[in-house]
């Protein structure tokens, strides 16, 4: 193709397509540019004949041999979306329809006609986020679903077990008074039963949640007396708990049984992923819009990315004799008390962060 001050004649029919199109040669440099061209990319037509399609489009949409003419060995229309840099600076997403044309047996160049896709981006990215805000909802509905069912399985074992154990566990006292030989055989029966005793009571709350008492709490004293009654095991796995409160006398509203037992929750676990012993850091602080921010940090293995999401789902433990009840009934006291909680996880260790929020100012 040659630039020709007869082009316009050339291409008169063309010229009067409302379609904006634009003819490029074998070296990528525009020849001709339709009327329509000038609203849609705000050049003049005389401009853009001055320009190549390195200069006009985003060079990430450039194959090497250009992309424009992709359709050309076969004689046949290609069909791609591509961004064109507008005059102002913008970006512009639009659809390119190339036709390669030949002279004879001749390949000169291509026709290639440009539709504005912005909108058409915008649907299809809107539909494609409420494809996934749909996904997440039923994703949530799945999971009450799953949390109703587990509270309903759960009365109903309690119930089945409770009667039983009350019996065995009575037994097993009058049997321990009337033998005079070892006993320790009988205490690990009788801590096995008290462990079972302690699922149950788990079980209780998922299933049917128990009253709360809401109390002006004062947090670090809370937290000191759970890492009081935790020291002694965490000792005995070879850890420090070391603690850092960046407040005092910082009181929040509460049950202060239901947020010991979350606390409780989250250290006993702390320690039972250090098998090897280690440091286990506490630290509470105030953050902004009177939150108080308190995390609790191991350094264990850590929780593969995979199984992170599924913590805290009923029935799921990384642990081997886990029943997943703990973190479970630990979030939802934190829901009931306004608060959040988000998990943190890495090979050299998991932290868990604890938010709540401060009586509003009267």
């Amino acid at each position: 193709m040659y630039r020709d001050t007869n082009l316009d004649r050339d291409f008169s029919i063309l010229s009067k397509n409302r379609d904006a199109f634009i003819l490029i040669d074998l070296n990528g440099n525009i020849e001709y540019a339709s009327h329509a061209c000038e609203p849609l990319l705000g050049y003049s037509r005389d401009t853009l004949q001055q320009l190549s399609l390195n200069k006009l489009f985003n060079t990430d949409f450039l194959a090497p041999g250009h992309t424009f003419f992709k359709g050309r060995e076969q004689g046949r229309l290609d069909n791609f979306d591509a961004q064109v840099q507008v005059i102002e600076g913008s970006i512009l997403d639009v659809n390119i329809s190339s036709m390669p044309i030949f002279f004879e047996k001749d390949f000169l160049g291509s026709y290639l006609v440009l539709k504005d896709i912005t909108s058409i981006k915008q649907n299809r990215l809107t539909t494609e986020r409420e494809k996934e805000h749909h996904a997440l909802i039923n994703s949530l509905s799945r999971l009450s679903e799953k949390q109703a069912t587990a509270g309903q399985l759960a009365a109903g074992i309690a119930h089945e077990i409770r009667n039983p154990i009350t019996a065995i566990k009575g037994f097993l006292q009058l049997i321990m008074g009337e033998y005079d030989g070892s006993k320790v055989y009988f205490q690990i029966i009788n801590s096995e039963i008290d462990r079972i005793e302690i699922i149950l009571k788990e079980l209780m709350v998922l299933a049917k949640p128990s009253k709360q008492k809401y109390e002006s709490v004062n947090l670090q004293v809370l937290l000191d007396q759970v890492i009081t009654l935790m020291v002694p095991q965490a000792h005995l796995n070879n850890i420090h708990i070391e603690k850092q409160f960046d407040f005092t006398n910082t009181c929040i509203l509460g049950d202060n049984n239901q947020l010991k037992q979350v606390f409780i929750n989250y250290i006993k676990n702390a320690i039972e992923a250090m098998p090897d012993g280690g440091i286990l850091h506490i630290h509470g602080s105030p953050i902004v819009d009177r939150i108080v921010k308190i995390c609790i940090s191991d350094q264990g293995s850590g929780i593969p990315p995979e199984l992170l999401n599924q913590i805290g789902q009923p029935f799921f433990s990384t642990k081997e004799n886990g029943t997943g009840l703990g973190l479970l009934v630990s979030r939802q006291i934190i829901k009931e008390h306004k608060g959040d909680i988000y998990i943190e996880s890495d090979p050299t260790g998991t932290s868990i962060h604890v938010k709540l929020p401060l009586p509003s100012l009267k």
